[in-house]
C-alpha cells in the first residue's frame, strides 16, 4: 500500500511510503479511491486533514503520477479506459 506524507521540511512537498500494519504513521489517515478498482493511496497526517493546500498537494501529486482527476481514475485503469 502507497502512502502520502507531506515533506516536514519543505511546504507542499509529498513523499511515498510503504508501511507494514505495525508501522503505519500516527494521526489522521484517509485514502483517495478510484471509482473504477477502488485502490489509492492512503494520506497520512497533514495530508489527510483535507484543507485547501493539502488537497492542491495531493492532486498534483496524483496527476504527476497519472491519474485521470475526473473520478478519480488511477493510472491502471486510465489505461484501461484507453483500449
Amino acid at each position: 500500500m502507497t502512502w502520502l506524507l507531506s515533506a516536514p521540511a519543505a511546504a507542499g512537498a509529498v513523499f511515498e511510503r510503504h508501511f507494514c500494519r505495525g508501522c503505519t504513521p500516527p494521526g489522521p489517515v484517509t485514502d483517495v479511491t478510484c471509482m473504477r478498482c477502488g485502490d489509492g493511496p492512503l494520506l497520512a497526517g497533514a495530508l489527510a486533514v483535507g484543507d485547501e493546500a493539502a488537497t492542491a498537494v495531493v492532486q498534483s501529486w496524483l496527476a504527476r503520477t497519472g491519474w485521470r482527476m475526473s473520478g478519480p481514475v488511477c493510472p491502471d485503469c486510465v489505461g484501461e479506459l484507453r483500449r
